[in-house]
């Protein structure tokens, strides 16, 4: 398997920092990073913006009800529309 689908695999299980899926590949984080815009621009994964409301949090369901800052960049699959794109 190459490093595009062994990251979109680490993606699709729930790992959603470019420091997360560098530990795990054992890849530098400018690596894992320049595979993800790779991965953006084909259509596979989107940039989860970041709220200030806990309600639209994307950590929301692991949160354990402190507020903490995030400084990061998460990614989650892409979201396929009704037209399949």
């Amino acid at each position: 398997m190459g490093k595009l689908d062994d990251v979109l695999e680490l993606i699709e299980g729930g790992v959603r920092t470019p420091k997360e899926i560098a530990d795990r590949l054992n890849l530098p984080v400018e690596e894992v990073e320049g595979i993800i815009k790779i991965l953006e621009s084909l259509g596979y994964v989107e940039k989860i913006e970041m709220s200030s409301s806990c309600q639209s949090c994307p950590l929301k369901k692991i949160c354990p009800g402190s507020c903490v800052v995030f400084k990061g960049s998460l990614y989650e699959l892409k979201k396929k529309d009704k037209k399949g794109t």
